[in-house]
């Protein structure tokens, strides 16, 4: 059982990106990724995305530094790839699970009820949202317009709300969506 990056090169947020994945098991990929301080957001399906400033602390956890295609043939090799063909049906399966979960109504685009994991972006979209939320309750919202604005702030009222039944201080987790 091992634990698996590459070496970062894809651009976004200011930082530069890797991936993180185990040979064996999801639940081995959550627990290093845990050990390293990367946070649940970062999980993608079958791996993890992580900083470049990262590097040190999946070093210092015994994380074996591979090449992009080393990376990729030990995640085929492992059973654990979710190939990109099927990418959007697994998150569509995952958000209709987790909005049944909640007791949602509806379910959104994508949506996550928890704290690993992470949404598409937001589409370029009138009434489009996206919110996340961790384990503090202020949740970080984006919106293009008042509509989303509006769909965002009653889709919060209706998530806490049924966290709440279930027993849980507030909805966590991320959503986005649109009209």
């Amino acid at each position: 059982m091992t634990l698996f990056a590459d070496t970062p090169r894809w651009d976004n947020h200011g930082t530069v990106w890797g991936h993180l994945i185990s040979d064996t098991s999801l639940d081995e990929l959550h627990a290093g990724a845990d050990r390293a301080g990367l946070p649940g957001r970062a999980f993608d399906l079958d791996h993890y995305d992580w900083p470049v400033d990262a590097r040190w602390r999946l070093e210092a956890h015994g994380v074996t530094m591979v090449g992009n295609r080393e990376l990729t043939r030990v995640l085929l090799a492992s059973g654990l790839r979710v190939p990109l063909a099927l990418r959007a049906r697994a998150r569509a399966e995952r958000s209709a699970a987790d909005a049944a979960r909640l007791g949602l109504d509806r379910v959104p685009r994508d949506f996550i009820w928890g704290p690993r994991g992470h949404v598409d972006p937001m589409p370029d979209l009138p009434g489009a949202f996206r919110i996340s939320r961790d384990e503090i309750a202020l949740p970080r919202v984006q919106a293009h317009d008042a509509a989303g604005e509006r769909a965002a702030a009653a889709f919060l009222e209706r998530a806490d709300a049924l966290a709440r039944a279930a027993g849980r201080p507030f909805w966590q987790g991320q959503v986005m969506d649109a009209p």
